[in-house]
């Protein structure tokens, strides 16, 4: 059986380790998961636009897929938790995942929330990988 391989990227992910006991990934076999990655600055700071969030989240789930040696075009599920869900936001995410995931379509699963982790946060991403030819 394949041992789980935790990630946790320098700077906010240690400091998520040590603080608040968990990793913002994991690599089993073939299978990377991301946990929720919210909009944050690499000095845990939000931006109040709602658009620079998402873009932080999306670069953010990056850097947990490059400590599994992976990137967007390995995504195959993206789940996305929002405060204040609207066709705008909507647009906007498509937009993302069109310029990050170019050359296919991975499954998404949407979900409107009252409130994330922080009070400052209006976007959190996870998604699932797979490393081809393991």
């Amino acid at each position: 059986m394949t041992r789980p391989e935790f990630l946790v990227p320098a700077g906010y992910g240690e400091l998520m380790r040590d603080r608040r006991h968990y990793s913002q990934g994991v690599r089993v076999g073939p299978l990377v998961l991301v946990a929720g990655q919210g909009g944050w600055t690499p000095e845990l700071t939000f931006p109040e636009s709602r658009e620079e969030q998402l873009r932080l989240a999306f670069a953010n789930v990056a850097t947990v897929l490059a400590e599994a040696g992976l990137g967007w075009e390995e995504v195959v599920e993206v789940t996305s938790y929002h405060v204040g869900l609207d066709p705008e936001v909507l647009d906007q995410m498509v937009g993302l995942l069109r310029a990050h995931c170019p050359d296919h379509q991975p499954l998404w699963t949407v979900l409107g929330v009252a409130m994330l982790a922080r009070p400052e946060m209006c976007v959190e991403i996870s998604v699932r990988a797979v490393r081809v030819g393991d």
